[in-house]
């Protein structure tokens, strides 16, 4: 769809919904923010705009930063789900700053596999000290789950432990 095409038949229903975007995304904008960003006429320019003014894009401090609270990140008697959900969240944005960069399907499969061993360490590390005999059955495993296994398995135990 062309903005600019004022007589497509899409346009009317294209601009009803590029005007809720656009409408979402300023009163989701602090208002000192907002006054000047209302100026731009289409949702796309708006968000190009904001695209600009806040990427990072592959800033290689920010990955950093963010395998670092991988790496350090505790439970510290946090519920079990609030804690994976809070892991989980740091794992998707190390992905979404790096995405895969393999193009062969095979190449992807392994690249993300690779990228996926580390995660059981990272959230075995992080699991309160009552998780230790569960820990250690997990580790001893052959090979060794994917993280979403290794927590499902804590929180089984977790379950038999409450």
């Amino acid at each position: 769809m062309d903005p600019n095409d004022l007589n497509s038949k899409e346009y009317e229903q294209w601009e009803q919904e590029d005007l809720i975007v656009f409408s979402w995304l300023i009163q989701n904008i602090k208002p000192v923010l907002a006054y000047n960003l209302t100026e731009y006429p289409t949702t796309k320019t708006l968000w190009d705009a904001l695209v600009v003014t806040y990427n990072n894009g592959r800033d290689k401090l920010q990955t950093f930063n963010l395998h670092v609270k991988a790496n350090d990140i505790k439970q510290n008697d946090s519920s079990l789900e609030e804690f994976w959900m809070t892991l989980q969240g740091i794992w998707g944005e190390i992905d979404r700053i790096n995405p895969n960069p393999m193009k062969c399907p095979e190449d992807m499969k392994t690249y993300s596999n690779l990228r996926s061993e580390q995660k059981p360490f990272q959230f075995l590390n992080a699991q309160d000290r009552k998780y230790e005999p569960i820990k250690r059955e997990i580790l001893r495993l052959e090979p060794l789950p994917f993280a979403e296994a290794a927590y499902a398995v804590v929180r089984k135990e977790a379950a038999y432990q409450n």
